[in-house]
Parts: C-alpha cells; structure tokens; sequence
C-alpha cells in the first residue's frame, strides 16, 4: 500500500495509460491550446479601436471565456465517459444537437488549422526569406509528427513550449516598453468598436483543451478548476500585454502578424525574438487542435486513429492549397462566426445538463451560474449577428 501511494495514478485515455497529469501540466496543455495565431492579430484589431477599448475587449472576453470553460470542465468532470464538444453535444442535445455540434466544431478546429497554416507560413518567411507558401508546408510536415504520435508526446512539447512562449512575451514586453509612444495610446476610434470581436475571441478558443486536461486530471476536480482559472489569468495577461505594448509601439502601423511590424519598428533583434514568439505560438496551438480534433473522431464516432489522422491533417492542407491564404480573414469569420455559435452550443450543453440532473455538487460545484450563463448568451449572441451582419 505505502509503494503503490509513492507511485503516480494512472489514468486511461483511450485505451492508453498513462501516469496521471499535475497541474502545471493540466495549465499548460490549456494555455498552449488558447495561445496561437490569435495573439498575433489582437494588436491589429486593437490598433483600430484604440488600446483603452482594445483592452477593456481583451479582459471582457477572457473572463467570458474562463467562465465558459468552468461551465465545460463541470460537465467533463461529471461526465463518466472521454468525450469530446460533438460527444456531449450528442449526450446532452440528442442526434441532431451533435450533428449541428460537429459540424460547427470541425468547421472552426479545421479553420483555427488552416490560419496556423497561413500564419506560420508568413511568419517563417519574413524570418527566414522564401516563399511563405513552402514555408507553410515546411511547417505542416514538421508537426504532424507530434501529432500522429499522440498525446504522450505532445503532453511534454506542450509544456516546454508554453514555459518558452511565456519566456519570450516577457522579454518582448521589456525589451520593447521604452519605445511605447504615448499618441499610440492615447488614440481611440469608437466607430470601430466591434472590429475586434471576432479575432479576440478567436484568440480565447482554446474551449476544445479543457476535456484534454480533464482526462489526464481524470481524479483531480479541484486542480482540474484551479488549472482552467490560471490558464484563463495566464492568457488574458499575456493577451493584454502583447496589445499594450506592440500598439504603444507601433501605432497606426501595426501590421496584421504583430511581430512583423514590431521588428521593422525595433530593429532586427526584435524582429527575430517577435517571430520566434509567432511560431512557438502557432506550433502549440496547431498541436492542441489537431489532438482535440483526432480525439473528438476517436471519442465521439469511433473513427480509427489511423483515419482521424489523414482527415485532420489532410483536411485542412487541401483548404490551404486550394487557395485560402488571408490571415486576419480568415481569423475573423472563424473567431466572430463559427467559434460564436459553438460556444452558445456548450451553453446548451451545460443547461441541459444541469436540468438533467447531471452537475450534483461535488468538489467542483459552481455557484450563480445563471448570471454567467444569461451574459455568455447576450455576448456570443450579439458577437455573431454582427460577425454574420458584417459578411454582407
């Protein structure tokens, strides 16, 4: 008894066992699922409005978006099952609920995909020269190895690769405050108020980890909530940050990949340490993703690994080479479209839930949730209509 309580739990995740997941790691695997693409076009999308709105957007949503993820993480830690957004969905809102679920769901993992795609691609380009294209493929063919070895492997790049990117926004921030221009901050635009709701909350769509941390947390309910607030702090913090001081830097010339247009303005130092941030960022985000997205078709329809495999990766390739390429485009219809309507999805997910008799208190028991709930609705609600107004 006393051997077995020095040793680690060891958990199931779909029919592999592994040794039970700590915090730092449930932290990580969220915060390296939320971080990507998104963060390198909060900046542009702040540059527009004006940082006192832009940040004010930045803190609504990422405490919108932590009281989300609350609400998903009660359901999995109820749930007995490894399910993922389309197997609740069909749990809880029956066979036409999961089918509406799954393909609004796979439509934005496979969009967040094909931007990590782009964005990488450009990114790597102005880093290293070339054709953002090629580099797009180059970066492509490289994480799909991590992803086809599955989560023992990405369990461990994922936490090395938040740690750097968290190093980096750090010494981005320093190295960059003494260039912060007060008529850059000073400067706001009301008449583009709702500009930036689509690409931050794209930015924040990290919902689709918080089932990947549970199952490695699978005993663990309160560090399993703990690690969905720190990770949502974490972001929010970091989202805030990066905004405050590449708009205070570069003004009315934030470019639409941030980092770009921070290293024209610094210099070349900057212009790599920015980059390296970029695709450290996108790499994580590509890994969670495609892991979310494979488990979801393993989890919720049985699909074969080897199958799930070429559908997510072969996917959103052919979007890519078929002739997607607009990044904040691309950002904007995922983040203000697709990622709006699923998240009022996993809204009534939980108040099924809850009127099924599924939530019983337990160790995780939120309290005052119909607030949340009636401010997530109006926020998503309102956030959709116009991301859809804005189409026509």
């Amino acid at each position: 008894m006393y051997e077995m309580k020095q040793q680690k739990k060891i958990v199931e995740h779909q029919g592999i066992f592994l040794p039970e997941g700590n915090l730092f790691e449930a932290i990580a695997l969220i915060v390296s699922g939320t971080i990507g693409a998104g963060v390198l076009g909060i900046p542009f999308a702040v540059a527009k409005v004006g940082i006192f709105f832009g940040i004010l957007y930045i803190v609504a949503l990422g405490f919108l978006m932590m009281g989300l993820n609350l609400l998903l993480g009660e359901i999995a830690a109820r749930t007995k099952q490894h399910f993922q957004l389309a197997g609740l969905a069909g749990m809880y809102l029956g066979f036409f609920g999961k089918w509406i679920m799954t393909a609004i769901a796979y439509a934005s993992m496979l969009g967040v995909l094909v931007v990590y795609i782009i964005g990488e691609g450009e990114t790597l380009a102005a880093l290293l020269g070339g054709n953002s294209f090629t580099w797009s493929l180059v970066f492509f063919f490289v994480m799909s190895v991590p992803v086809v070895l599955g989560m023992r492997t990405i369990k461990v790049i994922e936490f090395v690769l938040t740690l750097a990117i968290l190093a980096v926004v750090l010494l981005i921030v320093m190295w960059s405050a003494p260039y912060v221009e007060w008529s850059h901050i000073s400067y706001h635009n009301p008449a583009y108020i709702f500009f930036p709701y689509g690409v931050i909350l794209f930015a924040f769509s990290g919902s689709a980890a918080v089932p990947e941390a549970h199952s490695i947390l699978a005993h663990k309910d309160l560090e399993f909530k703990k690690a969905i607030m720190y990770a949502a702090i974490i972001t929010t913090v970091v989202y805030s940050l990066f905004a405050f001081i590449t708009v205070g830097v570069t003004g009315a010339q934030t470019t639409e990949i941030a980092t770009v247009g921070l290293g024209q303005k610094l210099g070349p130092w900057m212009f790599v340490l920015g980059n390296v941030f970029a695709v450290l960022a996108m790499a994580t985000s590509f890994l969670m993703t495609a892991l979310a997205l494979r488990d979801s078709m393993a989890w919720d329809f049985k699909v074969k690994q080897s199958l799930s495999n070429v559908l997510v990766l072969g996917l959103p390739l052919l979007v890519f080479v078929l002739g997607i390429r607009q990044f904040i485009a691309a950002i904007d219809f995922v983040g203000g479209v697709l990622i709006s309507a699923q998240l009022l999805l996993i809204i009534l997910i939980y108040l099924r839930a809850k009127q099924m008799g599924h939530l019983e208190k337990s160790k995780y028991n939120l309290h005052n949730t119909l607030w949340l709930v009636l401010l997530l609705v109006l926020a998503f609600s309102v956030g959709a209509l116009y991301s859809v107004f804005k189409l026509f």
